[in-house]
């Protein structure tokens, strides 16, 4: 039975019942084509309504051409548009979740080399991120997006959805208005809180009309800009019962920030902020409107989380958007009581956010199924025909999910590992305080494979004489890869040294530590971290543009923020040339320029791994079935390895 009693109990919300309270909030997939919704979104957001959630609000869609920044978001002023909305309304319902869909103004938070387009503001001011100069609006042009986005309420009425949400939060169009961080106008649309607010109310006013009564409104607030200048939470309490005084809203989902600075990494936090660091915000926003529902959103993984914020009134509806997008079938397996079967989301910001603002489509470090469910989602996994006895080598992620799904098929399956635990590069990975929730990757696996019965082989080397005295009918061969530690010029007397032996404290690495990183994700960023916040004294020295430059960017900028408080130099741009004794050799990638570091303890070196991919080769020449997955194929992520591992298990 479940113990989140208050999480599994309808809420109304205008018109509209939803059957719990987990929602999945709107967000960027990239799976739109021509400006118009597809296939793909429509089994992507069918597969959580499968899962079993109460409500999806779909991605955005764009309210005026100003704010189209390309083919692969919809159109949502383009009556082409209206076929595949209507196909994803038809699919979410099949499955009985009820479907909201965001309406969106981007403002001056886009660019024009998107849009083809001036970008339009309240006022002439650069988005501080952007920095692109925008068209400060006319009274004509407002009034031509507030028909946009009363054109876009009809098209997805048209199309079925049960409601629309109206984007005002995260500094786009709508929020510009509102704050006077974003709106210097002086005519009726500037200077006092009742002419900021005109732009939102007459946009609810006109959607609103438009969606008539049998459809939910609702809008999207951000609780607190977090800059200066910017709106508060005690600005938004004042603010938003503003809004909903004319009865013409539903429901509030508080969300938070804009795009300036260190704001712009609070909208999708990722490991390195607590759980649930938001729902304050809309706590705050509750108590001033407490007969309206309610959503909370960011970072809340958890059902037992979210059934407590539930229950102490926090929020009405709790959005676990990532949360299902790593594991759909979360709402069902919480409200059956299966929770050591739900696969968490850890917050890695990899396959979501990081491909989506790589202009990717997106998917999931755990869950290479997203954005592939017609071919690899729920239901698709069909049972072997012949069992076979399978043997996987190697017990990181990608030999990990070879093993789950293959004995999900129904396959005999048996994991070596050569190490005394399970985890491969992310034990490492994990060691380092900071990235300690990337063990929930392999936490999650090392649980399925008990309750699956895969016979587990530790402590345990799979030669090619063992694996071939064992017989088996198949192999996965995931045996990672390893670091190549570069040879420097000069009679060198600093150690040198991996990230993953500093993170697992197999090496002493000394006070004075040079950390290069030529890798360009957490493995060098992270372990600086970690020894600086010991108190030693380190630099990152890295070739690239900058430290981690891999890493998302609404990740990277927490990432060297703590950095900077933590005192660690970067130089980026600049190799290492040479060592002589304890002195280090630096140049200047462009300029050839050199200078020295002396006294250094030790580098760390992020850089070149290689394949360890010698038993696949010489397996595959004794005529084995076998399969290579992972790092043993080529060094990557471990994104790159479940994929490969999950589509394996499916193959053999």
């Amino acid at each position: 039975m479940s113990s989140c009693q208050n999480l599994f109990k309808p809420l109304q919300i205008g018109p509209v019942t939803i059957r719990n309270r987990i929602a999945s909030s709107a967000h960027v997939t990239n799976f739109g084509e021509g400006g118009c919704p597809t296939e793909r979104h429509a089994y992507y957001l069918a597969e959580k309504s499968k899962g079993g959630i109460g409500l999806i609000i779909m991605e955005a869609i764009r309210v005026h051409p100003t704010t189209h920044p390309g083919p692969k978001a919809i159109a949502g002023y383009d009556q082409r548009s209206l076929p595949g909305l209507k196909m994803v309304a038809e699919m979410v319902h099949q499955h009985g979740a009820k479907i909201f869909l965001q309406l969106l103004h981007m403002g001056r938070q886009t660019v024009s080399t998107e849009t083809f387009r001036p970008l339009w503001a309240p006022s002439a001011l650069p988005c501080p991120t952007k920095k692109e100069i925008p068209h400060a609006m006319t009274k004509d042009e407002i009034r031509e997006v507030v028909e946009g986005f009363a054109y876009s309420t009809r098209l997805a009425r048209e199309a079925g959805f049960d409601g629309v949400e109206i984007h005002g939060a995260h500094g786009y169009l709508i929020q510009q208005f509102m704050s006077p961080f974003s709106n210097k106008r002086t005519d009726e649309y500037g200077g006092s809180l009742e002419n900021r607010l005109r732009f939102a109310r007459e946009v609810i006013a006109a959607v609103r009309k438009a969606a008539g009564k049998e459809m939910a409104v609702g809008i999207r607030v951000s609780g607190d800009e977090f800059c200066d200048g910017g709106l508060t939470l005690s600005d938004m309490q004042e603010i938003v019962p503003l809004l909903v005084e004319a009865g013409e809203l539903d429901f509030v989902n508080v969300s938070q920030c804009n795009y300036n600075g260190l704001s712009f990494a609070t909208m999708i936090p990722d490991m390195h902020f607590p759980l649930a660091p938001f729902v304050y915000l809309a706590a705050g926003i509750k108590q001033v409107i407490p007969d309206l529902p309610v959503f909370t959103v960011a970072r809340i993984n958890d059902p037992l989380l979210a059934d407590q914020i539930i229950e102490n009134s926090w929020a009405d509806v709790v959005c676990m958007t990532r949360a299902t997008l790593c594991d759909p079938e979360l709402p069902n397996k919480a409200r059956e009581g299966r929770l050591d079967e739900i696969r968490y989301c850890v917050g890695c910001n990899q396959g979501c956010v990081g491909m989506m603002h790589r202009g990717f489509p997106i998917t999931c470090l755990q869950n290479p199924t997203v954005g592939r469910e017609k071919e690899l989602g729920i239901g698709t996994l069909r049972p072997a025909s012949k069992p076979k006895r399978v043997f996987v080598v190697g017990g990181g992620p990608a030999g990990m999910e070879a093993a789950r799904v293959a004995a999900l098929r129904g396959h005999r399956v048996v994991l070596i590992e050569k190490g005394s635990e399970l985890g491969g590069q992310l034990l490492a990975a994990a060691s380092v305080p900071c990235r300690q929730e990337i063990s929930g990757v392999y936490r999650f696996l090392s649980l399925e494979l008990k309750r699956l019965g895969v016979e587990v082989r530790l402590g345990t080397t799979a030669t090619v004489d063992y694996i071939l005295a064992e017989k088996p009918d198949a192999v996965v061969i995931a045996t990672g890869s390893s670091p190549v530690l570069p040879v420097y010029e000069g009679e060198g007397g600093v150690q040198l040294a991996t990230p993953n032996d500093v993170a697992l404290g197999k090496v002493e690495v000394g006070q004075r530590i040079i950390v290069f990183d030529d890798d360009g994700h957490y493995r060098a960023t992270s372990v600086a971290e970690f020894l600086a916040d010991q108190g030693r004294e380190v630099q990152i020295i890295t070739p690239r543009s900058a430290e981690g430059s891999d890493i998302v960017q609404i990740s990277w900028i927490t990432q060297h923020q703590r950095l900077r408080n933590l005192g660690v130099r970067i130089a980026t741009g600049t190799l290492i040339r040479a060592i002589n004794g304890t002195t280090v050799i630096l140049e200047d990638a462009y300029s050839g320029e050199q200078w020295e570091v002396s006294g250094v303890d030790t580098i760390v070196v992020a850089g070149l791994r290689q394949a360890n991919d010698e038993l696949y080769h010489v397996l595959k020449k004794q005529g084995i079935e076998a399969y290579a997955v992972g790092d043993c194929v080529a060094p990557r992520s471990a994104l790159e390895a479940i994929r490969e591992g999950h589509l394996a298990g499916r193959q053999i």
